[in-house]
């Protein structure tokens, strides 16, 4: 009877030391989740802020060059691509995108001002000599 006890605590203790365990998984599973999510989501902020550099930098002339119009048709192409990646990776992981949301959200005001410059330097590659040569 008591080889019994003893086998019955420890398959308690055994079951007891899993369920800690998947629990600190999952947690750290989480935590692993939110991480990445943010990396992601600061890749796609320092990938916008490089192309908006580059077409500024483009822009100042109101003439676009061979080379820049190479560069620029370049980031725009990895622009896309990683945009594409970043929907693909987090259209099955809810809790991935929830956490991506909650970081852009909660840097808004920081990340407008990023997406306005971004904007606005779009907009002035269409007043420039050589536009035409970005389709």
């Amino acid at each position: 009877m008591a080889k019994i006890y003893i086998y019955i605590l420890i398959i308690a203790f055994g079951l007891f030391a899993c369920s800690n365990n998947k629990a600190e998984l999952k947690h750290k599973n989480e935590q692993e989740i939110i991480k990445t999510s943010i990396a992601d989501a600061q890749k796609m902020i320092d990938k916008i802020e490089k192309y908006t550099q580059v077409l500024v930098e483009a822009t100042k002339d109101k003439n676009l060059d061979d080379n820049e119009i190479q560069k620029i048709k370049k980031l725009g192409y990895e622009f896309e691509t990683l945009e594409k990646e970043m929907k693909q990776k987090y259209s099955n992981n809810l809790e991935g995108k929830e956490a991506m949301e909650k970081y852009m959200e909660d840097n808004k005001s920081n990340h407008d001002k990023i997406y306005e410059e971004f904007f606005s330097a779009m907009m002035a590659l269409y007043e420039c000599e050589g536009a035409d040569k970005l389709e």
